[in-house]
């Protein structure tokens, strides 16, 4: 499978709304099993950056929260196409 290599963009953060982390607190306890927790969770993420904090829908997202620090900080890196073309490729 292929891997997707670090850049030099920028990571931004976020805090997240009290609503928004116990949502995705929810999403976690209750998807724990599923093999699509992480589609879900992603999906969720997504929708909060799309909708809230500027993100179009056409940019590549990776997400990184910690559901244990009650900060409830986001991490939000851009993923440039070509380093997803590329890992689909090697894949």
């Amino acid at each position: 499978m292929g891997s997707i290599k670090k850049t030099k963009d920028d990571v931004k953060t976020f805090e997240l709304t009290v609503r928004e982390f116990d949502y995705l607190n929810i999403l976690n306890l209750s998807l724990s099993y599923s093999i699509f927790k992480d589609k879900v969770i992603s999906g969720f993420l997504y929708y909060v950056c799309t909708t809230k904090h500027g993100y179009s829908e056409d940019v590549n997202l990776q997400f990184e929260v910690d559901l244990e620090d009650k900060k409830r900080i986001l991490k939000v890196k851009t993923i440039p196409q070509e380093a997803v073309d590329k890992a689909i490729a090697e894949k």
